[in-house]
């Protein structure tokens, strides 16, 4: 599996999800911010791994429907990550308990089932 060792500058963010120049839900080019699908401690880990994705204000934080309000969006987006993330970096070959466990070793937690991991 490769490793990340450099800090990413927010000017240098890179999603392995989806394009940053839209919103992930809407489309919109308009009032995008930056999110880190997984906050916290594992901030800085989202943006060095490119678990970051674009969403307009309203489907961010500045409605009900936005991601820090809206459990339901926030889980999907942390699947979708896991599935990216899974796609990505973890050799192919690995079964999906073990694919599961690289992720874990990274980010502490799962957010999949065994059957969801491509």
């Amino acid at each position: 599996m490769a490793g990340k060792t450099d800090r990413v500058k927010d000017s240098n963010r890179f999603s392995i999800i989806s394009n940053i120049n839209r919103c992930y839900v809407c489309g919109t080019k308009d009032n995008l911010h930056i999110h880190e699908v997984f906050g916290g401690s594992n901030r800085a880990k989202s943006k060095e791994w490119g678990l970051v994705i674009a969403l307009c204000g309203t489907h961010h934080n500045m409605s009900n429907a936005g991601i820090h309000f809206n459990k339901s969006l926030d889980e999907h987006v942390k699947k979708q990550a896991e599935k990216y993330w899974i796609l990505e970096y973890c050799d192919k070959n690995l079964s999906a308990e073990e694919k599961i466990k690289e992720f874990i070793k990274v980010f502490g937690k799962n957010y999949l089932e065994e059957d969801e991991v491509l």
